[in-house]
């Protein structure tokens, strides 16, 4: 006889990756929510760790998009092109700025643009997959306001919020993945 057991946990390179960059960006929140408001362009002391950290978290969540684009439609797929290039521009941009020891005169050249794909690629992902009905809405629904968190209230310790983000979507199924397993029972005797 067989029993039913819960799936277990959706466990990809993604979900790791996505995981890590989740916890990152946690990190970097929390250690930014206890700081005082800088508006000093350099990069002193423990803002050199703040922003390693952000840049890899920005890399790390990139296949975490991708998993959570493949709950949606086509649309969703294109528009974590867009959130991941945004990413991965945002993160060349600090990490330039971390190894300068300040913002190089082109970063807000690449910022604007990256902080643009960001945002207009998380609508369009997040329209997807609220019209694919495959994850929760309250997911689809917040993925905009990432970038919110991320960028805006950055200072404030919004990746925290963004951190938090990131470890619940790494606890939705894999798409097609079964709801139980079958787990055979084994006679005792």
């Amino acid at each position: 006889m067989s029993q039913k057991e819960p799936a277990p946990p959706w466990r990809t390179p993604a979900t790791l990756s996505a995981t890590a960059g989740g916890l990152a960006m946690a990190a970097v929140g929390a250690m930014q929510a206890v700081r005082p408001f800088d508006d000093d362009p350099r990069v002193l002391g423990e803002e050199h760790l703040i922003l390693g950290l952000f840049a890899a978290s920005l890399v790390l969540l990139v296949p975490g998009l991708f998993a959570l684009a493949r709950h949606g439609t086509g649309a969703a797929v294109a528009g974590a092109v867009a959130v991941s290039a945004g990413h991965l521009l945002l993160a060349f941009g600090a990490t330039a700025s971390n190894l300068r020891g300040e913002d190089p005169p082109w970063f807000g050249h690449v910022a604007a643009p990256a902080n643009l794909a960001m945002l207009a690629g998380a609508v369009v992902t997040a329209v997807s997959l609220w019209r694919a009905g495959r994850v929760p809405r309250p997911i689809a629904a917040a993925l905009p306001a990432m970038w919110l968190c991320e960028i805006v209230l950055a200072q404030v310790g919004g990746g925290m919020i963004a951190g938090v983000y990131w470890l619940l979507v790494c606890h939705l199924p894999a798409p097609g993945a079964p709801e139980e397993v079958t787990v055979p029972e084994y006679g005792h005797g």
